[in-house]
């Protein structure tokens, strides 16, 4: 399991990936080096205008490790300013309706903690008794996560 060998993050940091299906092919370190330049140009308006607690929104490519496949992303630390956390969700959700090609995934020393969110606005019928042979709720909130077009 990917989320037992990952290195934990500092409490005040958040990491951010973004994943591309073109990219397993020939060519996708490139594809995705590319990527990550057009939406740091496309973005930079809003990132130069955003004051930074302590580090900036940064986007590297990321080869292959394990099951994870390569990707673009980074790793932010925050400090005490939590919006900055926000901030990157949202610039995820821009950069994924601009590239429709991407799909982004982000965690924190919570885990995915847009899936503990998003536990809040599950319907309160729902439990493991009830959702036998449906779509699980965990399911359901794992989808959530991937921030798609």
């Amino acid at each position: 399991m990917e989320a037992l060998r990952r290195p934990a993050l500092p409490e005040d940091a958040v990491r951010y990936r973004l994943f591309a299906a073109a990219a397993a092919g020939p060519g996708g370190e490139a594809l995705l080096r590319r990527c990550a330049e057009l939406a740091l140009v496309r973005f930079a308006p809003l990132l130069a205008a955003y004051v930074w607690q302590r580090q900036p929104f940064r986007l590297r490519y990321v080869p292959r490790r394990g099951e994870t496949p390569a990707h673009i992303g980074g790793t932010t630390v925050f400090g005490d300013n939590v919006e900055d956390e926000w901030f990157i969700v949202y610039l995820l959700r821009e950069i994924t309706r601009e590239f429709p090609g991407l799909a982004a995934r982000i965690d924190d020393n919570d885990g995915e903690f847009l899936l503990i969110e998003a536990a809040d606005f599950l319907p309160k019928w729902l439990n493991p008794e009830n959702s036998e042979n449906r779509m699980t709720a965990g399911w359901i909130l794992h989808q959530m996560l991937w921030i798609r077009c």
